[in-house]
């Protein structure tokens, strides 16, 4: 599969304009929310720079996946969480600021983690060390400040400074990226026309399973830290939705393997499709929970208006 100039240009542009637009979202105000109530943030990410590398090399051996192949899904696992995370999450009625939070955290903490979970798969895959596969940790750190660090902080400081521009510019820019991403997957399966059908049978379902996977993962280590719904949506979505225009940066212009980044490129389909039914119970979800609080209220307050009326009906007749 030959590289072509879209490709080798636009992976890094498309990552540095999503990224400005994830700095954009970003206010102080989100930090001290959750500082002040940080057990949210804490056990979603710690969960999401653990969880989903070993559910990956968890799947890629139940699989039977080729060394390539393997490293394909623990690229995408270790990648942190996709900018799109946000509006998915702000669609189900979940917790947009906990989702924003996880989203910067963790692509932060991915400068560290990302390499050092590809340099341990490398390490542990059977035949990819027949493969000359690697990941210079020298050129990935400096590729992931470029593309990662610097754009969040770009977008932060036009957010602090200028929030009226920083506002109108976050839905263009926002719409910008999801179009690049989606033209370069479009490039990608043009290239890959000749294997595509192969590829689909190959990838889609192990895609598909880790997805799913990562939902429920996701759900329930919200639901094992005693997390609210709106938190616990944030988290699942958080988890499922991957930076794989990042994962197919890594894959295409540092480890120079294409065939490790075709598995981002068919997983960010199978996300996209899963997040509209992943919106769509969130919103029941969250609609339930609403209506028994509700019910629980309005019973909670019947039964001290009785215990109310009961005194005085007490010191009445006493």
């Amino acid at each position: 599969m030959d590289q072509s100039p879209f490709i080798e240009i636009g992976l890094p542009i498309a990552l540095f304009v999503i990224m400005i637009g994830i700095g954009l979202s970003l206010t102080s105000a989100d930090f001290v929310a959750h500082a002040r109530r940080p057990r949210a943030s804490i056990v979603g990410l710690i969960g999401q720079l653990t969880l989903p590398p070993l559910l990956a090399l968890g799947i890629a051996w139940a699989f039977g996946l080729t060394p390539l192949m393997a490293l394909g899904v623990v690229l995408v696992a270790a990648a942190p969480g996709g900018a799109t995370s946000n509006l998915a999450t702000y669609l189900a009625r979940g917790s947009v600021a906990l989702s924003i939070i996880l989203t910067v955290a963790a692509s932060l903490a991915a400068i560290i983690t990302l390499p050092l979970w590809m340099d341990f798969a490398t390490r542990i895959i059977p035949g990819v060390e027949s493969l000359d596969v690697r990941m210079p940790l020298g050129e990935t750190f400096a590729l992931l400040i470029g593309v990662v660090l610097a754009p969040v902080a770009i977008g932060m400081v036009l957010r602090a400074k200028r929030p009226q521009l920083a506002e109108k510019m976050e839905r263009f820019v926002g719409l910008v990226g999801m179009i690049v991403l989606v033209l370069l997957i479009v490039f990608i399966v043009i290239d890959v026309r000749g294997q595509i059908v192969e590829l689909l049978i190959a990838v889609a379902p192990v895609a598909a399973v880790f997805n799913l996977c990562l939902i429920l993962i996701g759900g329930l280590v919200g639901w094992l830290g005693r997390l609210d719904v709106t938190d616990q949506l944030a988290i699942a979505i958080e988890y499922s939705i991957r930076n794989t225009t990042l994962a197919m940066v890594l894959a295409f212009a540092v480890m120079q393997k294409p065939e490790v980044g075709v598995v981002s490129a068919v997983y960010s389909i199978v996300m996209y499709v899963t997040m509209f039914l992943v919106i769509a119970a969130g919103r029941r979800m969250v609609a339930r929970d609403v209506a028994t609080q509700a019910a629980h209220s309005d019973t909670v307050g019947g039964e001290r208006s009785l215990a109310h009326g009961s005194a005085k009906t007490d010191v009445i007749l006493g």
